[in-house]
């Protein structure tokens, strides 16, 4: 059986050199995250409603979503679309219901410490 593996000297000291360098810049990225929330903001009948929700200037935003505060049964006769909006989240919703729903956008923000 023939190994082709690298036993010269140098070539296996380039490689600790390298693994070496990359360890302290890995274990060195520690993040700080936090939810941030917009207000509850009640969704009219048939009316598109934007709930935006920001972070800090020194965080940014790496996801979000919405909440419904109308139980765990679902919500029927809502559209909804959330997406990334600058440094937050942004939810938009249709409500096709005869009463105004409330809805929650949150964030969620991280830095690096």
């Amino acid at each position: 059986m023939n190994r082709r593996t690298s036993r010269h000297p140098l070539v296996r000291c380039a490689l600790v050199a390298v693994l070496a360098a990359a360890m302290p810049a890995a274990l060195a990225a520690t993040l700080d995250c936090a939810n941030y929330t917009s207000a509850i903001t009640p969704a009219p009948f048939n009316t598109w409603t934007a709930v935006d929700t920001y972070c800090p200037s020194d965080r940014s935003a790496t996801g979000g979503g919405y909440y419904f505060h109308e139980g765990s049964l679902g919500v029927p006769g809502i559209w909804v679309m959330h997406i990334p909006l600058s440094n937050g989240w942004r939810t938009w919703v249709d409500n096709q219901n005869s009463t105004p729903r409330n809805v929650q956008t949150y964030v969620r923000c991280c830095k690096v410490i």
